[in-house]
């Protein structure tokens, strides 16, 4: 299903909704939490109170898990370990929450989810909805927008989100590196040139019944899906010529906060603390 439909083409449609986005000034240089809609939907930037000259920003990408959205993950209602904005504060790089698309009628149009590939997961898939598209071109307004160097975006999500993630890696080349937390690559395809040289640190609960460390159909959860396995996704990526570290969190389920509990003991940071210093951004202590 495409995102965007003018009757034209999807490029003339893109740059609609690119030129719409752009003149609405939806987005003040104003430090601070901004909300706005690109593309049908809405989406979160935080931008920190000192940032280097345009041209040499950074931005990192969060992408919610299935059931999510980025408004919960900002306001601290689920997900928190992927809410970046104290770390970005302290080491002067943007983040950007992107929001997919209804996952279920069942629940409510604000449960959102991500065609990650795979079948995973609910209506995204089932509608076919080219989710790369939309993130690709909303990810390459906001670099114009805000002056991000393209070299320095960096992309990072949980279950759904993860899935979704490390299918841009394998697909374009908009990041520069990744973390997927809870979510291998679910794409039937090992091949992944895109990502050729870039690094990946994917993480995972050892006790995940949600989406089995080994693959297969988790026995909790209610997308039914079935999932590749983290080792085939790191031998996708590995074969591919990208680096995929699997770090996995001993005692860990699927929930995302258990697996920060996990992180914190074993390195005495928070998942956003590791995000950034995985992606090289400033030292957030200093």
């Amino acid at each position: 299903m495409p995102i965007f439909d003018s009757g034209h083409g999807p490029q003339l449609t893109l740059m609609c909704a690119a030129l719409l986005f752009y003149a609405s000034g939806a987005f003040a240089a104003t430090p601070g939490v901004t909300e706005a809609n690109y593309g049908g939907r809405s989406l979160i930037v935080y931008l920190p109170s000192r940032l280097p000259a345009p041209g040499a920003r950074a931005l990192v990408v969060v992408l919610h898990g299935g059931m999510g959205n980025a408004q919960r993950i900002e306001s601290g209602q689920s997900e928190n370990g992927l809410n970046m904005d104290a770390v970005a504060e302290k080491a002067s790089f943007i983040v950007a929450y992107l929001n997919g698309t209804p996952v279920t009628r069942r629940f409510g149009a604000d449960k959102l989810g991500w065609n990650a590939g795979g079948g995973c997961c609910g209506q995204p898939a089932e509608k076919n909805v080219d989710d790369v598209r939309y993130i690709k071109s909303a990810v390459e307004y906001l670099a114009g927008q805000y002056g991000i160097d393209h070299s320095r975006i960096y992309g990072m999500g949980h279950s759904n989100g993860a899935m979704m993630t490390l299918r841009l890696m394998c697909e374009t080349g908009i990041y520069a590196a990744a973390i997927s937390i809870s979510g291998p690559l679910n794409l039937e395809s090992g091949n992944c040139t895109a990502a050729r040289g870039k690094r990946i640190l994917a993480i995972h609960g050892a006790e995940d019944a949600n989406v089995p460390i080994a693959g297969g159909r988790g026995t909790k959860g209610i997308s039914g899906a079935v999932y590749n396995s983290e080792e085939r996704s790191r031998q996708n990526f590995v074969n591919s010529g990208a680096s995929y570290n699997l770090l996995v969190m001993k005692g860990a389920d699927h929930r995302l906060d258990h697996i920060e509990d996990a992180i914190q003991q074993a390195d005495g940071l928070s998942i956003a603390e590791k995000a950034a210093r995985f992606f090289g951004l400033p030292n957030p202590s200093r």
